[in-house]
C-alpha cells in the first residue's frame, strides 16, 4: 500500500494489475474493502487503483473533505501518477466524489462508472439512518463484518459529516458537464439510494447508460459481483464503442 501526501493529508491506496487505469472510490464508511471481490477480476486487463478517501480506511485519522476539496485531492494524485485517461469507478459516496473530480479534469478522464451514486440524494441525516437496517439485511450478509469494521475506523463524527456533505450537496449542474462516457449501475433492492435516482442521473448527463442487477441492495459490486463484474468490464475496455441503451440486468 502507498501514499500520497498533500500538507496535512495522507491519501492510501493500492495498486494491483497491468494496463490502462481503473480507480476504485468506495462510499460512505467504506474502504478499499468493499472492492475485493473486483479488483481480481480487472486487475488482469487493467491497473487497478483502490484509494481509501480522507477519514476511512487507511486514511482514517483525518477529517472528511468536502467534495470539491476531496476531488481536487483525488486530481492531483492523478496527475502525480501521470495516469493516463483513467477510468472512475466510484460507489455512493465515491461515485459522488467522482463526479467532481470529472468536473476538474473534464476531457482528461477516460469513462464514469457511477455506482449507486448519493449525488441526488437529499432530506434529513436521521431518515437515511432508519433505512440502514434494511439496507444491511437486503444486501450480503458476509458483508457486514467489513461494514462494521470500517464504520469503527472511520467514527460517529465523521460519519456524521459525511453524510451532512452529502444530504446538503447539490452538484446537479455537474451532470451536463460530463463529457466522459459513463455508465451508471444500480442494484434493484437499493432502499439508501432508489432507483429513480438513477433514472434522474440518466436524464441528466448526456449518452449515459444505466444498468440494474436484479437482486442486489446498495453495495451491488459486492452482493452481485460476477453480474458487476461482467457488466462493467466491456465498458472499461471500450468506453466509446459500447451501446448507450440502458437495460435490467438480471442476477
Amino acid at each position: 500500500m502507498g501514499f500520497y501526501r498533500q500538507g496535512k493529508r495522507r491519501l492510501f491506496y493500492t495498486e494491483q494489475g497491468s494496463g490502462p487505469p481503473v480507480i476504485l472510490i468506495h462510499g460512505l464508511s467504506g474502504s478499499r474493502l468493499w472492492w475485493r471481490r473486483n479488483v481480481p477480476v480487472l486487475a488482469r486487463e487493467f491497473r487497478v487503483y483502490t484509494v481509501d478517501l480522507v477519514g476511512f480506511g487507511r486514511s482514517w485519522r483525518q477529517s472528511i473533505l468536502p467534495f470539491a476539496e476531496s476531488a481536487a485531492l483525488l486530481a492531483s494524485w492523478m496527475q502525480e501518477l501521470e495516469l493516463k485517461e483513467p477510468r472512475l469507478v466510484g460507489h455512493s459516496m465515491g461515485a459522488h466524489t467522482a463526479l467532481y473530480v470529472a468536473a476538474v479534469l473534464k476531457e482528461q478522464i477516460g469513462a464514469l462508472v457511477l455506482v449507486a451514486a448519493s449525488t441526488l440524494v437529499h432530506g434529513e441525516w436521521w431518515r437515511m439512518a432508519t433505512r440502514l437496517p434494511l439496507a444491511g439485511v437486503n444486501g450480503a450478509l458476509d458483508f457486514l463484518p467489513t461494514l462494521v469494521f470500517d464504520a469503527l475506523r472511520a467514527g460517529p463524527l465523521n460519519l456524521y459529516r459525511a453524510t451532512q456533505a452529502i444530504l446538503h450537496d447539490d452538484p446537479t449542474q455537474l451532470l451536463a458537464e460530463v463529457t466522459a462516457p459513463t455508465l451508471l449501475v444500480w442494484g434493484e433492492r437499493d432502499v439508501l439510494v432508489p432507483g429513480t435516482l438513477g433514472e434522474q442521473m440518466r436524464a441528466g448527463i448526456i449518452g449515459s447508460r444505466l444498468e440494474v442487477i436484479g437482486g442486489a441492495g446498495h453495495n451491488v459490486m459486492y452482493d452481485r459481483a460476477a453480474e458487476f463484474n461482467r457488466l462493467v468490464l466491456p465498458f472499461l475496455r471500450d468506453p466509446k464503442g459500447t451501446e448507450s441503451r440502458g437495460h435490467r440486468a438480471e442476477s
